[in-house]
């Protein structure tokens, strides 16, 4: 496992320069984008599988098959390993 440091989260008016900035250094990959833990990324695909597939055999909801939003994509992790595989269209 990494050394990972707790950050403080202060809000500031420059917030988004300081996300871009910390972005800006961090690896483009699955390890990257989980600052770290690259182990997770299994098991959190496994559980959304799961996760969705037990809404959809709940016949009291409607979860369509159409479309999918995945707002904040990163570098599209959950959208290639999750979504596309369950919704016919994706929007980043």
């Amino acid at each position: 496992m990494s050394n990972l440091q707790k950050i403080d989260f202060q809000p500031t008016d420059t917030w988004y320069e300081d996300a871009d900035k910390y972005w800006d250094g961090v690896a483009s990959s699955v390890d990257g984008m989980l600052g770290g833990l690259e182990e997770v990324h299994g098991p959190d695909v496994r559980d959304s599988l799961a996760f969705i597939q037990k809404l959809r055999s709940d016949s009291s909801l409607k979860v369509g098959l159409a479309y999918a939003c995945d707002c904040g994509a990163g570098i599209g992790r959950v959208t290639k390993y999750f979504l596309t595989t369950q919704f016919d269209k994706v929007d980043l």
